[in-house]
């Protein structure tokens, strides 16, 4: 069967392209092509999500128990498999930590443990700097 590219489908891939240093959740995608006058189902847009991370071209992050999640478009250059990721409980910013100290941890769990983590399914859930009232460096 012929895959058709619609335009729902490209405005979808288009506004994660445009938009590929954030995660996007549903809610995100709807708003932002609403604006941009393209009319698109829920479905359709789950449909298309789920497509293009079967087909590799975006990346998706569960992000709590009821099965919510983000995507975000993976370039040439994505490196988010390599690393953990932090997500914000009270504001929901997802974060990735580029930390040597989580690079041992992963390595001490395989060694060790005989266990490999996936680090790109990885979340560690608290609080951010700004929500936690913290100083950053």
């Amino acid at each position: 069967m012929a895959e058709y590219k619609t335009k729902q489908r490209t405005q979808v891939i288009e506004c994660l392209k445009e938009n590929k240093d954030k995660h996007m959740t549903v809610e995100m995608l709807i708003k932002y092509l609403s604006q941009s006058g393209v009319s698109v189902g829920r479905a359709t847009i789950y449909r298309t999500l789920d497509k293009l991370c079967r087909d590799g071209i975006i990346r998706r992050y569960e992000l709590t128990v009821d099965n919510s999640a983000c995507y975000q478009y993976i370039d040439e250059h994505s490196d988010c498999g390599e690393h953990f990721h932090l997500k914000c409980e009270s504001c929901g910013e997802l974060i990735h930590l580029d930390c040597d100290h989580i690079s041992e941890l992963s390595r001490h769990i395989e060694k060790d443990h005989a266990f490999k983590v996936n680090n790109a399914k990885t979340v560690l859930y608290g609080l951010c700097a700004k929500c936690a009232g913290l100083e950053t460096e």
